[in-house]
């Protein structure tokens, strides 16, 4: 016996933060459903839309956000937003535009979640509590009546395309347009006039998103897909000796690395952890960082060597205060890490008066543009999101439809795009499922 198909005008793959920001937005409630059963069963679904996730919960990574508190974007202008997603932020500029952060915080708040902004220009909800956000995303698409299906994975795609006068002038989903999506997955094949894919990357895999359909889309659609590597992640670096300071903390570090883009300095907050470097420093720009690489690190920034040193050969005449006393009392730095620092250069037991030339300069760099090789980047366990994804090139932008298959959106972190700490990715996946959202409202 062949086989039941279930039909759904649009499916939703994918029920972490921008599949249900999709679905929230793409307002299916009293739409008569279009769909039905294909090949011989009669009727087998009623729904316009449907989400399809894999495990048994959504918003897994949500839930994780923010260390829980749901940082769901940045204030300020959304012209500013555009750095913070490195090489390809400028080819969302549009999108950003289009649905902004502004439009973000409208969308929350009449879902009825209040939202506060901190002085670093990141927007919580009031409550802090992730859950909520959650709560109220399920609750407007309960409200949209869309449904999501559970534990029901897509294992494969097929894009059906075909005149619609040969079907009696609609589709077997009751379209008119001549096309259709036929998923595979465990329950049996489900059929789709308009296909959203919001599945994620490869980052915190245990939450269900671990790149599986970035495999399905080349293999079944053959889109191009980037490789994807973790983003936002911690950097591991050759003869790391910060592990007796884990938790320590420096404000507005610098960062600089040379290599075949030229020479480029960042700013942010550094931490040192048991085993590595992190921070918002060094999360950021953990895209830019690979085995092999060296940077440089200056604790003082904006203060240089040259100005260090100058400084020191001021402060340095009569002075009898030790290095480590110096460092913490005049220069800031944290006591345990002025300790380190003049126990590895060996002048831990002398007056600053009494240091050489060459000492006072081996002191500036360590401080100023300390030297680091990578060793390697965190893994997609301790990544906070995927580099890579799906090429942009592959989609046509700002609606993020895919340029080769009609009815085919692809939203979020399956996208090549990856974006800093800072609500910078919530935001992207707002925009977009709210871009491809629109996209199929226009269209219906």
């Amino acid at each position: 016996m062949k086989e039941t198909t279930t039909y759904y005008e649009t499916v939703i793959v994918g029920a972490g933060a921008a599949g249900l920001f999709c679905a929230c937005a793409l307002g299916y409630a009293g739409t008569a459903g279009r769909a039905r059963a294909a090949g011989g069963a009669g009727a087998a679904g009623s729904a316009g839309a449907v989400i399809l996730e894999k495990t048994g919960a959504a918003g897994t990574k949500l839930r994780l956000s923010g260390s829980g508190q749901c940082n769901l974007t940045h204030d300020g202008s959304i012209k500013d937003f555009i750095s913070h997603y490195g090489e390809n932020g400028r080819r969302i500029r549009g999108l950003l535009q289009k649905h902004s952060n502004i439009e973000l915080c409208r969308f929350m708040e009449g879902l009825g979640v209040r939202l506060t902004s901190r002085e670093d220009g990141k927007i919580f909800p009031a409550s802090l509590n992730s859950r909520e956000v959650k709560e109220a995303l399920l609750a407007g698409i309960a409200a949209a009546g869309i449904r999501i299906r559970y534990q029901t994975p897509v294992t494969g795609i097929a894009y059906i395309a075909y005149a619609a006068e040969e079907q009696g002038g609609e589709d077997d989903a009751g379209c008119e347009s001549g096309r259709r999506f036929v998923l595979e997955t465990p329950a049996g094949p489900i059929g789709c006039h308009n296909l959203i894919v919001a599945t994620g990357g490869c980052s915190y895999p245990r939450t269900g998103s671990d790149g599986q359909m970035l495999f399905v889309l080349a293999r079944d659609l053959g889109l191009t897909v980037k490789s994807p590597r973790p983003a936002l992640a911690p950097v591991y670096v050759e003869n790391y000796r910060y592990g007796q300071l884990a938790g320590l903390s420096f404000r507005d570090a610098t960062l600089t690395l040379s290599d075949a883009a030229g020479t480029r300095t960042f700013r942010g907050d550094l931490l040192f952890t048991h085993k590595n470097l992190s921070g918002p420093l060094i999360l950021n720009n953990s895209r830019y960082l690979a085995p092999g690489a060296s940077f440089t690190l200056n604790y003082l920034a904006p203060l240089g060597e040259p100005e260090l040193i100058a400084r020191m050969r001021q402060d340095f005449l009569g002075n009898s205060k030790s290095p480590q006393n110096y460092l913490s009392d005049e220069l800031g730095l944290p006591r345990r890490f002025a300790r380190q620092l003049v126990t590895d250069l060996a002048i831990s037991e002398s007056k600053v008066s009494q240091l050489g030339g060459g000492q006072q300069r081996a002191l500036a760099a360590a401080l100023t543009a300390a030297s680091f090789t990578v060793s390697g980047l965190g893994s997609f366990s301790e990544a906070m999101v995927t580099s890579g994804g799906v090429s942009l090139d592959e989609l046509q932008l700002p609606r993020m439809a895919a340029a080769r298959y009609p009815g085919l959106y692809l939203i979020g972190e399956v996208v090549d795009i990856d974006g800093d700490t800072g609500g910078y990715n919530l935001q992207f996946a707002y925009s977009s499922a709210r871009a491809a959202a629109s996209d199929v409202n226009q269209n219906r």
